[in-house]
């Protein structure tokens, strides 16, 4: 395959930007329309026809199920129809990252992204030429040629593992993950190639198995492009549905008045860095977080001042009983002695309203997301109805415990029950609702703590 670009500039396709034309739509070959059936009976249903291009719908989920309201459209060439058709058969879409897998786990096809660059990654692998090792497998490789000015070399690879159990590939995107993962709304520029790394197991286990040893290829790829040539690649997290929002007045008119609550700068900085985290989830929890443990120390050392000054009141107090004293001491090395998770026990107890706590977890959402079925693994789940706990302890264990997953990334048996929550992971992707909850004890320790 060759391909001539003199500049690498944008050139957007007229059928890409204007649908609408009058184009007469490509005449389909019996082999194509059997395709075409194929497909719908996938479960897409076709909405359209527009010069070579055939746009669908999904009309089911992957559990089967129909959907009333198909959000997902999606787009395939006259060219690509029978390749489609037959992937839909062995493909389906990955479960954590924007690619697609074969049903047994043996091929996995990753989507990439060039962070903190304007161009797509695609411009940024044709721009290098790869050198690398012939391989010595059985699998087909036809890399494409780029052509600039008097130039002109193969881009992409197909690599080879030493124990000959795998190859991964990079390469134009297959004609099933364009359709499954780039979906309908995405328009490219008519001299556009989107490129996938291919990771292909010659020894292939179980679905799961598969799944985890085609992953650590792709970091293990990923990592050494970054560490040893100094070219970024990630691979994309698939996007979901936000479960919770926060509430956002729809007033056009709004009240304002001159700023009442004095914050200090350093709280003032992580809640507004929160917010602009949206695309990365555990930062913006570790940000509430942050606030919550920039309090803690005031929180805890009002707590100890009501307990000294509750032992001094205390009618039976006698200043020249050791008995006395030592309890006035112990409170205070109490507090002297206080692990990170008490401490935010004491502040959740002292500084949230129980009653408004309590409204916060009993919203539809939320009551789904922090039982013991929820999305989140290795953290405690809120019951409303347990009595051996307060709502308090429970949202503070919780808190502290999903702090724990994110924070510590040790080789350490303490943590291996409860690994680290990656970024970019489907648990990531659900976080929101803990987000929120983060948020919400911010925004009332903040309330409680203003002199």
């Amino acid at each position: 395959m060759t391909k001539d670009e003199d500049d690498f500039e944008l050139e957007e396709a007229p059928a890409t930007l204007y649908p609408d034309l009058e184009v007469e739509p490509t005449t389909l070959t019996e082999a194509q329309e059997a395709a075409v059936r194929t497909i719908q009976s996938a479960g897409f249903r076709q909405i359209g026809h527009f010069d070579d291009i055939l746009r669908f719908a999904e009309t089911r989920d992957r559990a089967g199920k129909p959907k009333e309201s198909p959000h997902r459209r999606f787009t395939v060439g006259v060219a690509d129809l029978q390749s489609v058709a037959s992937g839909l058969e062995t493909h389906q879409e990955h479960e954590e990252y924007s690619g697609v897998t074969t049903k047994d786990g043996a091929y996995v096809e990753f989507l990439l992204q060039a962070p903190g660059s304007l161009s797509r990654s695609g411009r940024a692998i044709e721009r290098r030429e790869w050198d690398y090792q012939e391989p010595t497998c059985d699998h087909v490789f036809n890399p494409r040629t780029i052509k600039i000015r008097s130039r002109e070399y193969k881009t992409g690879f197909h690599l080879e593992s030493p124990r000959g159990h795998a190859c991964i590939e990079l390469s134009e995107i297959s004609a099933i993950a364009k359709f499954l993962i780039l979906l309908g709304g995405r328009h490219s520029p008519s001299d556009y190639t989107e490129y996938t790394f291919k990771v292909m197991l010659t020894s292939p286990g179980t679905f799961d198995a598969n799944i985890k040893t085609a992953q650590q290829i792709a970091d293990g790829i990923l990592f050494e492009l970054d560490a040893k040539r100094g070219i970024t690649l990630n691979l994309i997290p698939r996007e979901y549905r936000r479960t919770t929002e926060k509430k956002v007045s729809r007033r056009l008119k709004q009240t304002i008045s001159f700023p009442s609550t004095i914050l200090p700068r350093e709280v003032a900085a992580l809640f507004s860095f929160a917010a602009e985290a949206t695309e990365n989830p555990p930062f913006a929890f570790l940000s509430y977080y942050q606030i919550l443990e920039y309090y803690m120390p005031l929180t805890s050392r009002r707590d100890a001042l009501k307990r000294i000054r509750r032992e001094i009141r205390d009618f039976s107090f006698d200043i020249s009983d050791d008995t006395s004293v030592l309890r006035v001491l112990n409170a205070a090395e109490r507090a002297k002695g206080l692990s990170e998770e008490e401490a935010l026990k004491i502040l959740v107890r002292d500084c949230v309203r129980e009653d408004r706590l309590i409204e916060f977890l009993r919203s539809e959402t939320s009551t789904q997301h922090f039982s013991r079925k929820g999305p989140i693994g290795g953290v405690p789940a809120i019951n409303l109805n347990a009595t051996n706990e307060t709502i308090a302890v429970q949202v503070a264990k919780r808190v502290y415990a999903l702090r724990n997953r994110i924070v510590h990334a040790k080789d350490d048996p303490k943590y291996s029950d409860t690994p680290q929550l990656l970024p970019r992971s489907i648990e990531a992707n659900s976080l929101d609702p803990d987000i929120l909850l983060a948020r919400f004890l911010a925004l009332e320790t903040i309330i409680d703590t203003q002199d």
